[in-house]
């Protein structure tokens, strides 16, 4: 759901800190799209494709180091609980991931 609502919250200038929709706004809200339908199709068959979870925690920590420069170069305030939420979210995602791959090999035995 966060894709989605990314998705949408891109085309708003003020967020993105613009004055107005510039080009790179319609591509991020592209790209969060088409990452959170692929995220709703591998969650039908969420042991089989947890292959999808090791790009998706690539995202969320190249996310969360963009976030920390831009933070260190004071173009935006740096965010404690965001900081942490995704570090958070790497650790259950790498958790998930390991405990599905253990999960499905048990299955195969």
């Amino acid at each position: 759901m966060a894709d989605f609502t990314i998705a949408i919250l891109v085309w708003i200038p003020e967020r993105m800190g613009v004055a107005e929709i510039v080009y790179p706004m319609g591509l991020a809200s592209v790209i969060a799209f088409s990452w959170g339908v692929m995220l709703l199709i591998a969650d039908r068959k969420p042991i089989e494709r947890k292959w999808i979870l090791i790009p998706t925690i690539l995202v969320i920590a190249l996310i969360t180091i963009v976030r920390i420069k831009f933070s260190l170069d004071e173009t935006i305030k740096f965010n404690l609980i965001l900081l942490l939420f995704a570090i958070a979210l790497i650790i259950l995602m790498t958790y998930g991931y390991f405990y599905a791959r253990k999960y499905a090999t048990s299955r195969q035995h």
